[in-house]
């Protein structure tokens, strides 16, 4: 096992590699490595807080995107999986994250995590159906869009995708849904609470009279996602996209992505359409 924890720990690595390692900033943190050819790939300036990355297998990718706020992971990874963040993510604390039989985890850009979320892509232990005696519960990929508040304690399980712009409530259990934009789920399991609905970053905490008389009404639009066809990436073809290839040609995909508003976004007539096709 190759552990890394400084910058110059990642001039040691063999067999693996750390792209753009000069611009990482360690703090409490570490990298660990038990396989070969994969890859940590971080843009300008990534800080890792209190993370914890671990690759436990071949072929795997962490791509961690431009960020104004530190990484806070503690992710393990097995064989030939990808994690991917967008820009601008923020964490209120760890995000723990486990990917495993060939799955992966994709979060765009700008979103807010609290502690203790918990995304999982697998069970992970075997269920067979006594009848057929085929396997029932077969790992699926994760995926999350662009400004996506995900409250304290949530757990997203596999198969579960959220389009741009929706709450998850905290303690929610998020199983295999597909969300549509805009909408609030919360319980165990989740459900549709309400849609129609956006947020903002700004926070309540301090607020004084005068702040939360101002914020009883939003004057922009900038956080109201519409599925448009010509910008629109389906979470399928992402899927595809990172389980075919070498580590390179995913991360050549992720770099030629589109920055499109609604890249992320569905309505609620679209993910039923889409449902029926999977």
């Amino acid at each position: 096992m190759q552990i890394i924890k400084t910058n110059e720990d990642i001039k040691n690595i063999t067999d693996n590699k750390i792209i753009g390692g000069e611009n990482i900033t360690f703090n409490n943190s570490q990298i660990s490595f038990t396989g070969r050819n994969n890859v940590l790939f971080c843009e300008e300036g990534v800080t890792l807080s209190s993370s914890n990355l671990k690759f436990n297998g071949d072929g795997c990718l962490i791509y961690l995107s431009k960020n104004s706020h530190a990484y806070m992971l503690d992710a393990t990874l097995y064989r030939d999986s990808v994690l991917f963040f967008g820009k601008n993510n923020y964490f209120n604390g760890a995000m723990h994250i486990i990917l495993s039989e060939r799955k992966h985890a994709f979060i765009g850009s700008g979103n807010l995590i609290s502690f203790g979320v918990w995304l999982r892509t697998a069970d992970p232990h075997l269920i067979y159906s006594v009848k057929t005696m085929k396997r029932i519960n077969p790992s699926k990929s994760v995926f999350i869009g662009d400004h996506i508040w995900i409250g304290q304690g949530a757990m997203l399980l596999k198969g579960t995708q959220i389009s741009s712009g929706s709450i998850i409530g905290a303690m929610a259990l998020v199983s295999g849904k597909h969300i549509p934009s805009n909408e609030s789920w919360g319980g165990n399991p989740a459900k549709k609470i309400s849609d129609g609905i956006f947020w903002d970053n700004a926070c309540v905490h301090a607020f004084d009279e005068e702040k939360t008389e101002k914020s009883m009404e939003y004057s922009s639009r900038k956080h109201i996602f519409k599925y448009k066809s010509n910008e629109n990436i389906p979470f399928l073809k992402i899927d595809e996209a990172l389980s075919s290839g070498s580590v390179e040609n995913k991360i050549d995909y992720i770099k030629n992505f589109s920055e499109d508003k609604n890249r992320f976004a569905q309505s609620g007539e679209t993910v039923k359409k889409r449902k029926l096709f999977r």
